[in-house]
């Protein structure tokens, strides 16, 4: 049984447009604090950085000379190149962390992570186990014989197809939040728990640019009522019901779909369906007058049409922009989330996952509550 551990952290930037080089650089930022914050942990012997990023290539030869760097070019693919690395580093126990995962982890965070994978063998241990950001591996070996994925969701399958053990941690805000599109830095802005380098490119980023600053207050309101629809899976639900005031409806489809899902023949099917015979103002309309605030993973609808927007599209969408966006439905979906008259959230996955949990917990801290913030007891049969 190793002793050690190698940490492997996986940060791409791309785009020009001025989403897309606003979430590059909280990506680059959240990066180096990862790296900071992993620098102390012992069982942590090495450390490598995956990145096509200038900016990461020159601050870690300046401030994290320790660091290995892999930079990667444009024909890059995830696995093949994960597989090279545990390869040539000769990797035996791996924790993988991509550069938008992790923002509220902390050093004490990490040392637990490691010593588990120190004390462990034939296991897997994720944030996600059906769509994993961050993952760890006892032994990395064992995931050679498989067929290298594309992303790194996909990890958490491949490695119990292996034959490791699968454990997951408790899911939370800290482990599931994601930078995965800009949407994603205005929760984490609101909650004012990001420190480090993020912090200070978060105090340069808008929190007006969606309505999230306005449906905050109908999470600690009993009569209110947030119809969510999209990805969302039953933990994220069943967190909000034990810790939100409000009522919740959800329209749960699409999951899966990023690990093989769509290719099964199991797109969403409602969601588009009604979009697709409704048009973007009504579909807006049918779901958002079932209460008083809505949260919408337009991700299921691009599924669904077979043709995904460009990153910028999505981005521009996601922050309320119709303006600069170029698909024609996207456009009018985005331009009527906008003009209804209560409050529409749109993003992808992370905004319905680790951003839910953590609006959930500092609507409490941000929001005059509305209602009492009820625990039952539980009661054991």
């Amino acid at each position: 049984m190793s002793e050690n551990v190698t940490l492997i952290v996986a940060t791409g930037v791309q785009g020009n447009s001025e989403p897309e080089r606003d979430l590059n650089r909280a990506l680059e930022a959240n990066t180096l604090d990862l790296l900071d914050r992993t620098g102390s942990v012992a069982a942590f012997d090495r450390r490598i950085l995956i990145t096509n990023s200038d900016f990461l290539v020159d601050s870690c030869t300046s401030d994290n000379p320790d660091v290995s760097v892999e930079r990667t070019s444009e024909n890059f693919h995830f696995g093949e190149f994960l597989f090279d690395i545990i390869k040539s580093y000769d990797i035996e126990n791996l924790f993988y962390i991509g550069g938008g995962s992790g923002p509220l982890f902390s050093s004490k965070d990490f040392e637990r992570v490691a010593d588990f994978l120190v004390e462990s063998s034939g296991v897997l241990l994720a944030n996600n186990f059906y769509s994993a950001d961050m993952i760890g591996l006892s032994p990395a070996q064992e995931i050679l014989n498989q067929n290298s994925p594309k992303k790194d969701n996909e990890l958490g399958w491949l490695a119990r197809e292996s034959g490791l053990e699968p454990y997951e941690m408790t899911r939370s805000a800290k482990t599931q939040l994601d930078l995965d599109t800009p949407a994603d830095l205005i929760p984490l802005k609101l909650s004012d728990r990001a420190n480090g380098r993020l912090k200070d490119h978060l105090s340069m980023v808008s929190s007006e640019n969606t309505k999230v600053r306005e449906i905050l207050p109908q999470f600690t309101d009993q009569k209110s009522r947030l119809i969510i629809a999209g990805r969302l899976g039953a933990s994220t639900w069943s967190y909000m019901e034990k810790n939100a005031a409000c009522q919740i409806d959800v329209i749960s489809e699409g999951r899966g779909s990023y690990t093989g899902a769509s290719q099964r023949g199991l797109k969403s099917l409602w969601l588009g369906k009604t979009l697709n015979d409704r048009g973007p103002k009504e579909f807006i309309q049918a779901f958002g007058k079932k209460g008083s605030g809505f949260f919408l993973d337009t991700r299921v609808l691009f599924e669904f049409t077979g043709e995904w927007p460009s990153r910028q599209d999505r981005f521009f969408s996601d922050l309320l922009n119709p303006s600069l966006i170029e698909v024609d439905y996207l456009r009018e979906l985005t331009r009527a989330a906008i003009e209804y008259s209560k409050p529409v959230v749109l993003g992808g996955h992370s905004m319905i996952s680790g951003s839910l949990y953590l609006l959930t917990d500092i609507a409490w801290e941000m929001s005059s509550p509305k209602s009492a913030n009820i625990r039952p007891e539980t009661f054991k049969l």
